[in-house]
């Protein structure tokens, strides 16, 4: 579909498969992208290009990679798009699961622009804010995952912040590709771009969203970190207690092994007091095991229990 701007600047929506011989015909004047045009609709990843045309104009033209699942990375949408100074083409953009934007919304913004670069600037600001919403989601989950780590901290959390890390690594590529977008159009276009208000803006939506993925990338880190710790000092802690039990019990043990023996000429057999005296010899070596290993030191809080809101005792 055409659409003419009051600024005498073109925007077409077209289908890939439906308007295959309309693309071509668009992009006639530029040998570069016969090939494009033919393979634009089976394209599944991020492409750039940079052709000059023969009256010296530039053309940027790729595909975008602009939603997908972050619980299904198999399952996502490409745009593809053909800019020149005043021609502006997507192919197979579909708005319908954006939260904020549809493509009337996207088409009103556009004729408040001058020209087709920054009506393409105009929609990869759509397509942060997109990036944007699902971050603000994601931070809710990091939310709530700080609280679990600090309250319940239970063994499911590991699983759980790979989640989110695999979810925070989605959102990391599509907005570096939205950068790496950016970097051409102002190679292509320059001073004519750049100076305009449309570029600024989404300029500075890409700088919010690279930091906030930096920033939750850390807070990732610094929880993964923190389970891990976590869990190796639980493992060292059932290491030490089961070798203090060990320890406190091995006087009873080897006096159970010794009078368990079935030699004949055994006399502890014959004590009129010998069970007495062995209770007693048995409990005393475990008792004695047990101050002497407090005295060193070594049964620290093993035998105290943990409270609730404590992760290391």
């Amino acid at each position: 579909m055409k659409h003419t701007m009051p600024y005498n600047w073109t925007y077409y929506d077209l289908n890939g498969e439906r308007d295959l011989d309309r693309l071509r015909e668009l992009t006639a004047d530029n040998e570069g992208c016969s090939k494009w045009a033919d393979h634009a609709a089976r394209q599944k990843t991020n492409f750039l290009q940079i052709d000059q045309e023969e009256n010296g104009q530039y053309v940027l033209r790729g595909s975008l990679i602009y939603t997908q699942n972050p619980k299904d990375q198999d399952e996502y949408k490409v745009a593809h798009f053909y800019l020149t100074e005043d021609k502006f083409i997507t192919v197979n953009l579909e708005l319908d699961t954006f939260t904020r934007t549809s493509k009337e919304h996207l088409l009103s913004l556009m004729e408040k622009v001058e020209t087709a670069p920054e009506g393409f600037f105009i929609f990869l600001g759509e397509v942060l804010n997109h990036f944007l919403d699902g971050i603000d989601e994601l931070e809710t989950k990091l939310k709530q995952l700080q609280n679990d780590v600090q309250k319940n901290n239970h063994t499911n959390l590991l699983n759980m912040i790979y989640d989110r890390r695999i979810e925070l690594i989605n959102w990391s590529d599509l907005a570096i590709a939205v950068e790496d977008t950016r970097l051409a159009a102002k190679e292509a276009f320059l001073d004519k771009l750049t100076e305009t208000d449309a570029y600024k803006r989404t300029q500075t939506r890409i700088d919010r969203t690279l930091t906030l993925v930096r920033n939750y990338r850390m807070d990732i880190d610094t929880l993964l970190n923190l389970e891990e710790v976590l869990s190796s000092h639980r493992g060292n802690e059932i290491m030490k207690t089961l070798t203090v039990f060990t320890v406190i019990f091995t006087p009873m043990m080897g006096f159970g092994a010794i009078w368990g023996m079935n030699f004949e000429n055994m006399p502890e057999l014959k004590w009129k007091l010998g069970y007495l005296y062995a209770m007693l010899l048995i409990g005393g070596s475990t008792i004695g095991v047990y101050i002497w290993l407090r005295m060193k030191g070594w049964t620290g809080d093993l035998l105290k229990g943990r409270k609730k809101t404590k992760h290391f005792d």
